[in-house]
């Protein structure tokens, strides 16, 4: 089994500009009134994983972050569409269903759009837990399209 080759220089650069600017814009509006030490900690995981392009592990780890933050505030109720969203996505991940599993190996080479996409709807609402502020339509501002 062939394994996927690390991102060049400037890919890296570029997500991590991304995910570095959309943390500045959410953290504008402040942090949640209690933040899970966890949580915090998390986040220098997830923009490793995310910047590295392991989409499924993003996807998992940020779930695990809005857990931890979930534990010691509640999120906005505009999140809830969200939050479900990556319940599920992150449940399909870790809980295989063997007879149509969540991510296959040829995912891994031909569907890599996807989940990026899928990957930075995750950020975004692990951000959107850490820093609850949401704009004037009451969604996340990194889920409104």
């Amino acid at each position: 089994m062939e394994h996927l080759d690390y991102p060049d220089l400037d890919t890296w650069e570029d997500r991590k500009r991304w995910f570095e600017e959309l943390e500045g814009e959410r953290s504008q509006g402040g942090a949640a009134r209690s933040l899970s030490e966890q949580a915090c900690a998390l986040m220098l995981d997830l923009q490793a994983v995310y910047c590295a392009g392991a989409w499924a592990a993003t996807i998992i780890l940020a779930a695990t972050i809005v857990d931890s933050q979930l534990r010691y505030a509640p999120t906005e109720p505009a999140l809830a569409e969200d939050l479900e969203w990556l319940r599920r996505a992150r449940n399909q991940l870790v809980h295989e269903n063997p007879k149509a599993p969540a991510l296959t190996v040829e995912d891994q080479w031909t569907n890599r759009r996807s989940w990026e996409r899928d990957a930075r709807r995750a950020v975004g609402v692990a951000m959107a837990a850490l820093y609850p502020d949401t704009g004037t339509d009451g969604r996340a501002k990194e889920n409104r399209s």
